[in-house]
């Protein structure tokens, strides 16, 4: 029989429990995160002790600019608050200025962690604004899953499969959006924008589903049309279906992850949908790093100011076939390349057609001279024969193009081109000229001032699709001013010559502090600023010492104007061209929003200043109070 001897048994057993108790520390280097409201944090590393847990920070900022990091910040994990009790490197409630790198690193310690916590969440405080990472995760996971529960229609790509044919109908499009992984923190409303064939843009914004997390859009549509979703991904519409579409919300914190020095990171998918172009929309979007073929007309480096106009036709043929030829060599999916190349000739037609403006841009570029009121010089104008220069390499009236991710371009290029460009191409029907008669009248609809009489420039070799579309955008123009009708305020425009028109609006509130802000329905900037003081006009801006006067113009489409104005609180006027354009030399305004703010003693200036928020609201209550 074996005896144990159980002194040795009791010291072993002893050792082991002072091994397992002397590990030391748990470190996790570059863990994954969930997602996060913003890009300017970062945690690299985490060290999880019985006394703290660690947080390796890295911050990523404008040169010269400050962050903030809120005494209240804590970690959140089961429910549970665990507070921060010290920093290295920065010190809580300072300002933390930002080096010339624009990079910066400290260490911020907090109560420690749960033994066994899987994931944690950073609150830097309450406040809306306050920066948020969540599902920071502990067990070392190294990629991104594949969501549960998205069908199978979502998740099916066929590369080699025929590309889909833009559709000429109308309809009521309806896009339910599935937001994966949704935190409450990450927002209330989903915003949408849809180019569409009329060459502009459409803003929708739509409540998100505490509980689903689930945004509903629906709108007309009026022909082929492109969903764009902030930062996840772009989507093409069928008019008049049903869409799901499907977004990870991980992609905020898989793009931090990604930034990481050294790292290599798996593709990350981003967007899901079903739908009639369900194959495209989803190869297009089942990856981040495809490789980019584009002529980049914006980035300030395309072409030459310094180039003759036939120089310049020569650049933007050479730099076609190049682009069009590295597209080939590829061994990108065939439908993949082919959608790449109708990009790319969407971006050959704009920058041929509007070569004076490109190189313009170029030499603004350069030069960092963005004022209108200067004009460039010199610059060799196009010919319209230039055209033939891209007609004999592709059929630029092709109704396939609209496929190309750059159609918005093309079509605001080939609509209101010069009527001479269309003619030197040889093109008499088709596309680019029933858009040309499209697009133009599609303004009147938006007036709700169009008539039969306009639709007669529509002809046999027309698709009768164009006239129809035109008739339900006024039928609907006309539905959603009835609508407003008698919520819509536009006060009446003083009858005074030009020179005396500002001091005529504010003549009424003397002894009050006026704010008057030059905006447009269209102008991204001036729909953000409105919507963040909103609010304070009942709060921290309320006051009878204060009138809010909105001043916009004509290129405010009628029904969008008028539906927008009930909810901004204020004194409205539409104002002409002649009336816009003198009060914008007279105050020299370089751009939308402006603002002009009138004391009480009836004295003003642009205050464009007040574009910075916090400065605002400042400055407001300031000049109430006095």
């Amino acid at each position: 029989m074996m005896k144990f001897n159980c002194t040795f048994v009791a010291s072993a057993l002893s050792a082991l429990m002072l091994a397992a108790c002397s590990t030391g520390p748990k470190v996790v280097e570059n863990p994954l995160i969930e997602s996060s409201n913003s890009m300017t944090l970062d945690v690299s590393k985490v060290e999880l002790t019985d006394t703290a847990t660690v947080l390796h920070v890295d911050a990523y900022f404008r040169p010269h600019y400050w962050i903030r990091i809120d005494s209240k910040t804590y970690l959140r994990a089961g429910g549970e608050k665990y507070a921060l009790t010290s920093a290295q490197g920065i010190t809580p409630d300072s300002l933390f200025w930002m080096p010339e790198s624009g990079e910066a690193s400290f260490v911020l310690s907090f109560q420690p962690l749960p033994k066994r916590t899987k994931s944690f969440d950073f609150i830097e405080s309450d406040c809306a604004d306050c920066f948020k990472l969540f599902g920071i995760d502990l067990t070392g996971k190294k990629s991104y899953d594949i969501p549960e529960g998205i069908p199978a229609e979502a998740l099916q790509i066929d590369g080699n499969a025929a590309m889909p044919a833009p559709i000429f109908k109308s309809g009521e499009t309806t896009i339910e959006v599935h937001l994966l992984h949704h935190r409450a923190e990450l927002g209330k409303e989903q915003n949408l924008y849809v180019n569409t064939l009329t060459g502009g843009q459409e803003e929708y914004t739509a409540a998100i589903d505490s509980v689903t997390g689930v945004a509903t859009f629906k709108f007309s549509q009026y022909g082929p049309a492109e969903a764009l979703f902030p930062m996840a991904g772009s989507v093409l519409l069928a008019p008049g279906e049903h869409v799901t579409v499907y977004i990870d919300q991980r992609f905020s914190g898989q793009r931090i992850v990604a930034r990481r020095k050294g790292l290599a990171m798996q593709p990350f998918r981003t967007l899901y949908t079903d739908g009639t172009y369900a194959n495209l929309n989803n190869l297009i979007n089942s990856r981040t790093d495809w490789p980019t073929w584009s002529m980049n007309l914006y980035s300030g480096k395309f072409g030459d100011y310094k180039m003759s106009a036939k120089e310049y036709e020569t650049y933007v043929v050479n730099r076609y076939k190049e682009l069009s030829d590295s597209i080939a060599a590829d061994s990108l999916p065939p439908l993949m390349k082919e959608q790449m190349v109708l990009s790319l000739k969407n971006e050959a037609v704009k920058a041929m057609m509007n070569g004076d403006y490109g190189r313009e841009y170029n030499y603004r570029y350069l030069h960092n001279d963005w004022d209108s009121r200067n004009p460039v010089k010199g610059i060799d104008p196009m010919k319209p024969e230039s055209i033939l220069g891209l007609s004999k390499l592709f059929d630029i009236n092709d109704p396939q193009l609209l496929m190309g991710a750059q159609s918005f371009d093309y079509i605001g290029s080939v609509a209101y081109a010069d009527e001479a460009w269309i003619k030197a191409a040889g093109i008499q029907t088709g596309l680019i000229p029933s858009l040309r008669k499209f697009v133009p009248l599609t303004a009147k609809t938006q007036a709700g001032a169009l008539t039969e009489s306009d639709l007669k420039v529509f002809g046999s070799e027309d698709d009768p699709f164009y006239a129809d579309a035109l008739r339900a955008m006024q039928q609907e123009t006309i539905a959603k001013l009835e609508a407003v009708k008698d919520k819509a305020v536009v006060e009446q425009t003083p009858d005074v010559p030009v020179e005396k028109l500002f001091d005529a609006i504010i003549a009424p509130y003397k002894g009050k502090v006026v704010f008057v802000d030059f905006w447009n329905t269209w102008c991204g900037p001036c729909r953000m600023s409105i919507k963040a003081t909103e609010p304070l006009k009942d709060t921290e801006l309320k006051s009878d010492d204060l009138v809010w006067i909105y001043l916009a113009n004509e290129t405010s489409p009628l029904v969008k104007y008028q539906t927008m104005i009930p909810d901004i609180k204020g004194k409205h006027f539409r104002l002409n061209d002649k009336q816009w354009e003198y009060l914008s030399k007279k105050f020299k305004i370089d751009g939308i929003p402006s603002y002009v703010l009138v004391d009480k003693d009836g004295s003003y200036s642009l205050r464009n200043d007040l574009r910075d928020h916090n400065l605002l609201v400042k400055t407001l209550q300031e000049k109430i109070a006095r």
